[in-house]
């Protein structure tokens, strides 16, 4: 007699394994925390929860006035008084949606000695969260990138100039002279009315590695470059597109120039049940989109998954059908001229 049939099977390890950590590795997402920062800064509280309560509305405006500071008169006062009133606005906010979906089977992980039924959802969640934050992301950047000053009061700006005209609203950044231009960039502010510090520099996978080294030059080096960079703070991206043709590009910006506020649906807020659909609305806060409220919907169904788990029996499985939705706004400063805080900057190679 033959013991073939009993030889020992295939040695299988537990799960989770580790090994997997870099094909699960996730990018870096420094639109979504500088926006998270920057909210309470650019919308208050009262108007974050009208916006977070904005269901069903037709329109969702943000009340403003835009600047007329005119010129003063060189003259006393006489009896014709001027008539130089404000002029209030309406801006309008512009949501954006998005939704993922994937399905548990109970039955299948059952039937596994090496998966739960917890860890599939806990891993599918994870991906489809991953999934909304990556949109959410690119949206973010192309806010910004729609938002960026398209001309600038600074003499270093324009034809001529030391950095030359814009090209596609981005300051064009030498080689030459980018060791410096992080000093040069808080000038560029300043004659644009705002402050040289308190600003917020995000920028692709290749702006640190200019950084990193700018920074390293202190006061002992033979070329101090360090001290330009009080009065920045540098998040990274890798939703940020870089220039055909530059080195790295980057957005500088001041403190709270961009907000994100999420809303959900009066069903999720309530929790809501369909008994005759098997459909249950909830919500979650998502720590990857930056505390933002998402929308959660799962459905109860009977399906055959004989095929999936390889069971001939399993043709009446209960499937848990999972959806997972985003619906927010985002918000960058009301601008009237063309010389707003967003300024892009390409470094050339």
């Amino acid at each position: 007699m033959s013991i073939a049939n009993l030889k020992r099977q295939n040695a299988r390890g537990v799960y989770p394994s580790e090994t997997d950590r870099q094909e699960l590795r996730q990018q870096s997402y420094g639109y979504i925390n500088m926006a998270a920062a920057s909210t309470p800064l650019l919308i208050n509280a009262v108007n974050q929860q009208i916006i977070q309560n904005s269901w069903g509305a037709p329109a969702v405006q943000i009340p403003v006035f835009k600047k007329d500071v005119g010129t003063a008169t060189a003259s006393t006062l006489t009896c014709t008084f001027l008539s130089d009133n404000a002029e209030a606005a309406l801006m309008n906010l512009t949501f954006i949606n998005a939704h993922v979906g994937f399905d548990i089977i109970p039955r299948l992980t059952d039937q596994s000695d090496i998966v739960t039924e917890a860890q599939d959802f806990m891993r599918q969640f994870s991906d489809k969260e991953e999934a909304l934050a990556n949109f959410l992301e690119a949206a973010i950047y192309n806010a910004l990138d729609t938002a960026a000053a398209s001309t600038s009061d600074s003499a270093f700006i324009g034809a001529g100039a030391k950095f030359g005209a814009l090209v596609g609203d981005a300051v064009q950044v030498s080689a030459a002279q980018s060791q410096f231009w992080f000093n040069d960039l808080k000038s560029i502010f300043q004659a644009d009315k705002f402050q040289r510090s308190g600003l917020d520099v995000i920028g692709d996978a290749q702006l640190p590695s200019f950084v990193n080294q700018y920074t390293a030059q202190g006061a002992a080096n033979s070329t101090n470059s360090l001290f330009q960079f009080n009065g920045y703070q540098f998040q990274y991206s890798n939703s940020t597109v870089t220039t055909a043709g530059a080195t790295s590009t980057g957005f500088a910006m001041p403190k709270g120039s961009v907000a994100v506020i999420s809303r959900v649906s009066p069903d999720a807020a309530n929790n809501r049940v369909s008994m005759a659909d098997g459909i249950r609305w909830s919500t979650e806060t998502s720590e990857l989109l930056g505390g933002l409220e998402i929308e959660l919907m799962v459905k109860d169904k009977c399906s055959d998954v004989s095929a999936t788990t390889g069971n001939a029996l399993d043709t009446n499985a209960l499937v848990k059908s999972y959806q997972m939705g985003l619906n927010c706004c985002i918000v960058t400063p009301y601008n009237t001229g063309t010389n707003g805080g967003i300024k892009k900057f390409d470094l050339l190679p």
